[in-house]
């Protein structure tokens, strides 16, 4: 009976410790047989924190530029205001790059981390607060800091990517006897 028990106690920690090597090796830059990985992901999370700071100077310059002029309207429209002219004009800035990068998945990607962000965020601060008047004043300052540019990276992001997509012909498979031709 204690063999069992020694087996199984055996068992388990080989199972655990291919669960713990597996996990780490998510974090690897190769594969086991030395190839490397994509680096799309790594890519991607460096482009939405990359974009999170663009994002919080199109808001910060806003609020500095805008809140005088707009200080006649009243708040919600003031805040309206600012809220979508930073979301466009961080939207147009961190779109830009897809015109010089190669891999057209690389800005989607990135927005799809904010996303990953936000979600995280608020599922966070609900756990945290739970539904409270608290979680209820942060929802609104994510419906006017958080969401609205992330709604609208997102979506211009994915259309543009469609667009590419669906822009690129077929390339046609190279005729057998080309490979063979020396060309000069």
């Amino acid at each position: 009976m204690a063999k069992k028990q020694q087996l199984s106690q055996k068992e388990r920690e080989e199972r655990s410790r291919r669960r713990a090597d597996s996990f780490w090796e998510a974090f690897l830059f190769t594969e086991k047989n030395g190839k490397p990985k994509s680096s799309l992901i790594i890519y991607t999370f460096s482009l939405s924190v990359v974009f999170a700071a663009v994002y919080v100077l199109c808001y910060e310059g806003a609020i500095r530029l805008l809140t005088g002029p707009l200080s006649s309207l009243p708040s919600f429209f003031s805040n309206l205001v600012i809220a979508l002219v930073s979301s466009v004009l961080g939207t147009v800035l961190c779109c830009l790059p897809r015109r010089f990068i190669s891999d057209k998945r690389l800005v989607p990607g990135g927005y799809l981390w904010l996303c990953a962000y936000a979600a995280a965020i608020v599922i966070i601060m609900l756990v945290i607060m739970g539904f409270t008047e608290g979680f209820g004043t942060f929802l609104i300052f994510c419906c006017w800091f958080v969401f609205p540019p992330v709604l609208l990276g997102t979506a211009v992001s994915i259309l543009l990517f469609r667009r590419d997509r669906a822009a690129e012909p077929e390339a046609e498979p190279e005729p057998e006897w080309k490979k063979y031709v020396n060309r000069r």
